[in-house]
């Protein structure tokens, strides 16, 4: 079972600033900016795979994409200066200091995961698309503060250092592309704004968490989950980049808070409907055609379970059929009740360290009591739900 500490370790770097020694217009943290970072990734890596016909191995840059989550989870406190500069004069005492920090919450798949990463050759393809991807969502936020004072003292250096770094990457036609083109760029821009939207907006949490970080955190305890009950390579991809997508709408719609979306007789529905009109028409037409229907296959119905056969989509009730005769590469499934899960993990886990945290109001505490009634004694995937859920409240 996942160790509730870990889920909260994860979980801090919402609280973790970005760029604070800069005067900055708005908060950054850490969790959004992981979280731009595996979007931009993912765009990078089909790019690279169907124009210039690269393999990439997905499962790889999935665990090294969590595995560098863990370690920026536990370092990121280092100014990216001083953090280059131990990775390059220090790297094996500061992989050293991370797994001693995270070794006794982490099982031993992840270990291994984790193993294979600090040791793993940085030019190949899957770090280096994950390199591009970080320095692509730096800079993005860093344009944003230099935007706001650019005479500010050093602000000039850093952003000729980040482009330097960018510059670096061009052979990736995605990166070209985003240097150039337009729709690529805004359909990342698009989903980087999501940042900019709280969940649980009307109610006070500490700390706050965007709708993007949220999207990330729920897409690496699907894979965690998925990885615990052994699914296939496929369904890792899958799940991990469904979970990621799983709010994207709300992009284009705003969160909407669910008692209103659940409470009124048959709003559910009609939002779904709009959500898939107005990312027909704004947001899919911003990635390029060969990459739209693979989107349409993440966001539509995200949390039920969906496989392929013969191109032919099917919605699969029985979930241990998901388990067994569909856990194989050749179906392409998506375990949409395991996303699920792991959505609602995602908003016990801000609603309880909100009430840890000292604020709490009631509307935190109903969510957190309703969840764990509504686990209680739940498996799925032979997972208990209702006993990390227990465990992440009394952590």
């Amino acid at each position: 079972m996942l160790n509730p500490r870990f889920l909260y370790l994860l979980f801090s770097t919402a609280n973790i600033d970005r760029w604070n020694d800069q005067i900055r217009p708005v908060d950054f943290v850490e969790l959004d900016k992981q979280a731009h970072k595996m979007i931009i990734a993912w765009l990078l890596g089909r790019i690279e795979e169907v124009e210039n016909g690269i393999e990439i191995d997905w499962q790889k840059l999935i665990d090294y994409g969590v595995c560098e989550f863990m370690y920026r989870a536990v370092v990121t406190d280092l100014k990216p200066p001083v953090f280059h500069h131990l990775i390059k004069h220090k790297k094996k005492e500061l992989d050293a200091y991370v797994k001693k920090e995270i070794f006794d919450i982490i099982d031993e798949k992840l270990k291994e995961k984790f193993n294979v990463y600090i040791n793993s050759n940085e030019n190949e393809i899957e770090r280096r698309i994950l390199h591009a991807a970080h320095f692509l969502a730096s800079r993005w936020e860093f344009e944003i503060i230099y935007n706001f004072h650019p005479n500010a003292v050093g602000v000039r250096e850093i952003k000729e250092k980040i482009d330097s770094e960018v510059e670096d990457f061009l052979d990736l036609t995605g990166v070209r592309r985003l240097e150039l083109g337009v729709k690529s760029k805004s359909f990342l821009e698009t989903c980087a704004m999501l940042r900019f939207q709280k969940r649980w907006s009307k109610t006070p949490r500490i700390p706050q968490t965007s709708v993007l970080g949220h999207m990330l955190f729920v897409a690496v305890t699907t894979y965690l989950l998925s990885l615990e009950y052994g699914a296939c390579n496929k369904k890792l991809a899958n799940n991990f980049f469904t979970a990621l997508f799983h709010d994207i709408a709300e992009s284009l719609t705003r969160d909407i808070i669910s008692p209103v979306k659940y409470g009124v007789e048959g709003l559910d529905e009609l939002l779904n409907e709009y959500e898939q009109n107005i990312l027909e028409e704004r947001l899919l037409p911003l990635l390029p055609r060969y990459l739209r229907d693979e989107m349409r296959y993440f966001v539509t119905d995200e949390f039920k379970n969906k496989i392929k056969i013969s191109g032919e989509l099917k919605t699969i009730k029985d979930i241990k059929l998901m388990r067994s005769e569909y856990n194989k590469d050749e179906f392409n499934g998506i375990d949409g009740s395991l996303i699920k899960v792991a959505d609602h993990i995602g908003a016990f886990i801000e609603a309880t360290a909100s009430i840890k945290n000292g604020i709490a109001p009631k509307e935190l505490i109903k969510a957190k009591d309703s969840l764990l009634k509504k686990y209680e004694g739940f498996m799925i995937f032979g997972l208990d739900v209702g006993k990390l859920l227990n465990g992440l409240e009394s952590e």
